[in-house]
């Protein structure tokens, strides 16, 4: 059984019909057509266990809760604020985050942190940080786990994390892309496990650091995830670009993922498999009866 740590099934791009990605076992396919019900019991049925979805923006943690609540167990929230989307916060939007954080079954506060990859004005950074800082406190104040996106800004957010040392209860950095040496920071540090998906399948150049990341992360502070609809493994070249491009990520690649880990670790694919089911349960505090089981 797999769990995905990190996907977005209440994005609009699963609303209606939708392209999407998957894998039969030796290739990728994009299948022209879908919808979220029948996807779901598709994933259901291939081994994936659970999903965990964080929000993106405020307005977000409505929908996902509610496709959490009508799930069955099978979608996991974590309720926040993207580092993204702070710039457009308003004040009242600190109370309806804690609020959403009341709900019942929430599991983690994320998805936060810092994103520095496109260029943004002083102030929107700021907001970033108060936005990060106030996600801390309050995932402390509930005993949850962090659902991290850290993007080109690592001095910054370890600085922050550093000075938040005690308020932390584990959690995730999600799509982790950078080398070993930061790798170790966030594991041996702080104890936070590294998000591992479709990353692995960019071109060579641009892979090699999180390649060699996974060959030297112990095998406990790694998770599977896709962040789907997004995050996709690049192209094969026997599929048209314009069908890729429309395409949606989904957990169903997530056997690529865990055999390609298994590659650069020199294990079974099965090991991968199992040992990144238990740390997602152990991270997120999920009983083995409570992950979704056919």
């Amino acid at each position: 059984m797999m769990i995905d740590s990190h996907i977005h099934l209440s994005h609009m791009a699963f609303s209606q019909t939708f392209p999407y990605v998957d894998f039969d076992g030796t290739k990728y396919l994009a299948i022209p057509e879908g919808h979220l019900k029948p996807l779901i019991a598709e994933m259901k049925s291939r081994g994936i266990g659970g999903c965990i979805e964080p929000a993106i923006d405020v307005d977000s943690n409505e929908r996902l809760l509610e496709l959490s609540k009508i799930s069955g167990g099978f979608i996991y929230p974590a309720v926040g604020n993207h580092p993204t989307r702070c710039f457009r916060s308003k004040l009242g939007d600190f109370k309806r985050v804690r609020k959403y954080s009341e709900s019942a079954g929430i599991v983690a506060i994320g998805e936060t942190g810092l994103d520095y990859h496109y260029e943004r004005k002083a102030q929107h950074r700021a907001k970033q940080k108060i936005w990060f800082r106030w996600q801390i406190g309050l995932a402390d104040k509930l005993g949850l786990p962090l659902i991290l996106h850290i993007r080109m800004a690592d001095e910054d957010a370890i600085r922050i994390l550093r000075r938040n040392r005690k308020k932390l209860h584990g959690g995730v950095c999600h799509c982790f892309t950078e080398g070993p040496d930061i790798a170790k920071i966030y594991t041996e540090e702080f104890g936070l496990c590294l998000g591992i998906g479709g990353k692995l399948f960019e071109k060579p150049g641009t892979r090699e650091p999180l390649e060699r990341t996974v060959a030297a992360t112990p095998i406990e502070f790694l998770l599977l995830e896709t962040d789907g609809p997004h995050v996709k493994p690049d192209r094969p070249d026997y599929i048209e670009d314009k069908q890729w491009s429309k395409a949606r990520n989904t957990s169903l690649i997530l056997p690529a993922v865990a055999e390609r880990i298994a590659e650069l670790k020199n294990m079974s694919a099965e090991d991968v498999m199992r040992i990144t089911e238990e740390n997602t349960r152990r991270v997120f505090n999920l009983n083995k009866q409570e992950v979704f089981d056919e």
